[in-house]
Formats: structure tokens, C-alpha cells, sequence
């Protein structure tokens, strides 16, 4: 599957957006605060068995033209298909906000 550049350029804002509190993807903020309530860490949620899983999931999220076309995708998910990519998708915006971070001491 490619992604196209502007594909890119669309998540990147939606990162963006996320890093600032703003999580345009997701309209059930109540649902979020639910999946997210439990730290991924406990879960071994990124053990080799789910990074297949992970990868596939997140690579059609990014590849879908518009930003409609995200919203309906991650509507249509199953729970557990929302759940992986709800983790992996703050993973990156907690990673990202991390390595952004600069230490002041």
C-alpha cells in the first residue's frame, strides 16, 4: 500500500493538533478517556505478536484520502481494532511531545 505525501502531511497535522489537546479524529472523548484510562505499559501492548496487527491497522488509517475518509474508517473499526489504534495513535503523540521536550536542569 503507498501513502502518498499529502497523506503524511495530513497526520502529521493531526499529531500536531493531538500534541495540543485538539483530537479532531475522535468525537467519543468519553470512549478515549475509557481506553486510555488503563497505561499501555500494562498490557504488553506492543509485544511482536501485535505489531503486525499494529502496523496493518495504522498504515489504512494514514492511506485514506481525506480526512472524512479517517473518521469513517476508524467509526467502522471493531472495539479492540479502535483500541490498538487509539493506543498506537497517542503512543506517537506522547512520544512525539517527549522527544520534543527539552530538558531545562
Amino acid at each position: 500500500m503507498k501513502i502518498e505525501k499529502k497523506q503524511l502531511k495530513e497526520i502529521e497535522f493531526l499529531f500536531n493538533q493531538s500534541a495540543k489537546g485538539l483530537h479532531l479524529l475522535f468525537d467519543d472523548k468519553t470512549r478515549l478517556t475509557d481506553i486510555l484510562r488503563e497505561p499501555t505499559q500494562e498490557q504488553h501492548f506492543f509485544s511482536s505478536e501485535n505489531m503486525k496487527r499494529i502496523q496493518i491497522l495504522f498504515t489504512d488509517l494514514i492511506s485514506k484520502k481525506t480526512f472524512q475518509d479517517k473518521k469513517e474508517y476508524l467509526r467502522q473499526l471493531n472495539s479492540e481494532n479502535f483500541e490498538i489504534l487509539v493506543r498506537t495513535y497517542f503512543h506517537i503523540v506522547d512520544n512525539t511531545l517527549l522527544t520534543g521536550t527539552k530538558n531545562l536542569h
